[in-house]
């Protein structure tokens, strides 16, 4: 009991590591899967959303006729229209850093301008321009800069169609912003749904799942392989080996008791992270509908297996007494192989076959597969659910596991039984 309360001592005065690793970095990962839970809503939809253009509208010409606020008015109906100053370092950083999609600015003197152009009967006058900015990487502003050309030819035919003692450009400005309201209400895009003949077709939500635990596999490679180092290389210092060596206790118990300690903390990390799992689906309003028991609770097991691996690579390095530094440069080089290579960053159609042999030599491709094969997604899409292979995936992710532990204790054994490692060359008397 003493040597577990000493290994959470050593954990919690080595929490950093824990806010990096864990916090910030799993941080990190469920934000890429809420981003994909929330592109994956719409597939449900049955009214086709269209992505929504963020305009600004400058009004140089005082409003003169209404025209910068009906036009404003009628942008409003498909975009967002947003404030921003009228001057010139504020348009720039608008349009630069794509806080707007376009910028539409009514020059000074244009409704005098329209308003002759409107009146111009013999064709002599030209139809006045509206200046637009778009934004470099957007397809909607683009589409908005067609709707500001689209107001100024709807008002010009609303306005000829009023009687001529009663032409006005506010008039025929609101006839076409009534009209664009009440398509905005009406006029929709119906998708439709097609049913799929496979009864048994993979559910959004198994999908959402699935991703997201894939997620953790980063992340639990580098905490729990450096806790675990960091509590196995604590207890292998000459001084503290020396004393637990003079102890009655024998070594396999104490060392039995810190890789317990090790094992409770992920255990803990484990549930922590399916909790956060599921709370994600909920703040991202994907149905539960496709998860059962059992697919969960596979799912939990190969995350964990994975984390029981993460923590045997950790008592391996722990055995060899490394420096930190370059455990810690180890363990995120042997992590971002292990993430790129695990077909949870990349689709494994796109990626190239000497980076899937790679993946193969990995544990995390075979937690990847485990998943796959317990929902029928990704690489079991072909076959479907099937727990044959579920078991020899994660099978071979504690074949991993089983491996470091038998390195880490031969090297242990080793460092044992050098008497330069059990103690000092000479005797040196206590002052």
């Amino acid at each position: 009991m003493n040597t577990c309360k000493a290994a959470l001592r050593i954990l919690g005065a080595r929490k950093l590591y824990v806010v990096i690793y864990l916090v910030c970095i799993g941080a990190m990962m469920l934000g890429i899967s809420w981003q994909t839970m929330r592109a994956s809503r719409s597939a449900g939809d049955t009214v086709y959303q269209p992505d929504t253009a963020r305009v600004a509208v400058i009004d140089r010409d005082a409003d003169t006729d209404d025209l910068a606020s009906s036009l404003r008015s009628y942008l409003a109906t498909d975009s967002e229209i947003v404030e921003i100053a009228d001057d010139a370092e504020s348009l720039q950083q608008a349009v630069a850093s794509n806080y707007v999609d376009l910028i539409a600015i009514v020059p000074r003197g244009f409704a005098e301008r329209y308003q002759r152009y409107l009146n111009d009967t013999d064709g002599a006058a030209t139809q006045p321009v509206i200046e637009t900015v778009v934004s470099y990487t957007s397809g909607s502003g683009s589409l908005a800069q067609l709707e500001v050309n689209e107001f100024l030819s709807l008002t010009r035919t609303s306005y000829l169609g009023l009687p001529s003692g009663e032409r006005t450009v506010p008039d025929a400005a609101q006839t076409v912003l009534g009209i664009a309201r009440k398509d905005a209400k009406e006029s929709s895009v119906a998708v439709v749904h097609v049913a799929s003949g496979d009864a048994d077709a993979v559910k959004p939500a198994a999908s959402a799942f699935a991703g997201t635990i894939k997620s953790a596999l980063y992340p639990l490679l580098l905490v729990m392989t450096i806790c675990t180092f960091l509590v196995i290389g604590t207890f292998n210092e000459s001084e503290i080996r020396r004393r637990l060596y003079a102890s009655p206790k024998r070594s396999v118990s104490l060392e039995l008791q810190q890789v317990a300690t090790c094992c409770a903390f992920g255990l803990l990390v484990c549930i922590g992270y399916t909790a956060a799992t599921f709370l994600l689906m909920k703040m991202a309003g994907v149905s539960f509908e496709g998860l059962t028991i059992v697919n969960v609770g596979l799912s939990f097991i190969s995350l964990l297996v994975y984390t029981l691996m993460a923590i045997a690579c950790g008592f391996l390095l722990g055995s060899v007494v490394l420096s930190e530094m370059a455990v810690n440069g180890f363990v995120n080089v042997f992590g971002l192989l292990t993430m790129f290579t695990s077909g949870m960053s990349f689709s494994v159609d796109m990626m190239p076959e000497p980076m899937i042999v790679i993946g193969e030599f990995l544990p995390g491709w075979w937690l990847c597969v485990s998943i796959d094969n317990a929902f029928g997604l990704g690489t079991a899409s072909g076959t479907g659910v099937d727990y044959g292979a579920w078991a020899s995936s994660i099978g071979l992710v504690a074949l991993f596991g089983v491996a470091f532990v038998c390195l880490g204790l031969a090297l242990g054994r080793i460092r044992r039984t050098r008497p330069t490692l059990a103690s000092p060359s000479t005797t040196q008397l206590a002052k």
